[in-house]
């Protein structure tokens, strides 16, 4: 390249001093003409190199792949939006429910997504300090438990036996399973429901919310179930906003898993309604199908009560 060059500007400067005038007589350049001119020769062939060379080069810069348009999610830095502030003196009905929520029922397949179950995002976030556990033994979130400590609660130790050489059971010691997520089937949730007078409106709040784990015996038999730790649920919110849940075989778009709870797009079973003697159903209610009935007998209550709150309003305004 620099042998093409050169010579180049030889030839350039041999031609234009035998560069003829008009009149036959050969013109003189001066030394300033012919700087400049060799300047611009080389200035267009180092542009034209230049040129060729990104013609040829080939480019090294990746694509990302993205797999869809949908993709995507918008959740990253979303925040809850804050309840309407209720002033305790505009509240004419409250009562306070405990219910169960399955999510080995297919109506809340979406708590139990590989991957992006509840469960795991809970634990995510008490590793990460993002959500406070507390110890199971009251619900009134009063005593703080540790990361180390609620992850250690959902590991459960069975009782190993030991025996001789002829078979026979000469002592025992205790050890601790491996956490199992399908031992974590239903989650628990405190709620408040009240009639706002100044909104004129019943509503509903989630408070608390424990995941419920199955209690074996050390051969796989269920023995019961208990909930872990409980977590309030207002601190939630600041996670489950950012967990995306989003399915558009479901018609579910831009849907977080705050907004499951807060829409209400799940199935629950009451087991527990606030009164004096803080028993649950299951406490004075044995058989299975009474405890059922008594749960709707709840539901029923609390819906009709909406309805007289929404056929007042309806004629008051009429």
């Amino acid at each position: 390249m620099k042998n093409f060059l050169v010579a180049a500007i030889l030839l350039n400067f041999i031609c234009s001093a035998m560069a003829q005038a008009p009149s036959g007589k050969v013109k003189p350049m001066s030394a300033a003409a012919i700087l400049q001119h060799d300047s611009t020769l080389l200035t267009n062939a180092k542009a034209t190199e230049a040129t060729r060379s990104a013609l040829t080069k080939k480019d090294t810069t990746a694509m990302v792949p993205v797999d869809g348009f949908y993709n995507y999610t918008i959740l990253g830095n979303a925040s809850p939006f804050n309840y309407p502030r209720i002033n305790p003196m505009n509240i004419r009905f409250y009562k306070r429910l405990w219910r169960d929520i399955d999510v080995t029922d297919p109506k809340n397949q979406v708590l139990a997504t590989p991957g992006s179950t509840l469960i795991e995002t809970i634990l995510e976030a008490i590793k990460k300090g993002q959500i406070t556990a507390y110890d199971p033994v009251d619900d009134s979130f009063k005593f703080r438990l540790s990361p180390q400590q609620a992850m250690a609660k959902l590991v459960d130790s069975v009782l190993v036996p030991i025996f001789d050489d002829k078979g026979n059971q000469i002592d025992g010691k205790m050890r601790l399973n491996e956490f199992n997520p399908e031992m974590v089937s239903k989650f628990r949730i405190k709620e408040d429901i009240f009639f706002d007078k100044q909104r004129a409106k019943v509503e509903t709040r989630i408070i608390g919310i424990a995941p419920v784990m199955k209690i074996s015996t050390g051969d796989t038999t269920i023995a019961g179930e208990a909930p872990v730790f409980w977590l309030y649920f207002p601190e939630c919110r600041n996670v489950f906003v950012k967990k995306d849940v989003s399915d558009p075989d479901k018609n579910m778009f831009d849907m977080s898993m705050d907004d499951i709870f807060l829409q209400r797009r799940f199935s629950s079973k009451i087991i527990r309604e606030s009164n004096t003697s803080g028993q649950r159903i299951i406490d004075y209610t044995k058989d299975l199908s009474e405890q059922q009935k008594e749960a709707l007998r709840i539901e029923a209550g609390i819906d009709e009560y909406k309805k007289k709150v929404w056929g007042y309003n309806s004629t008051s305004h009429q």
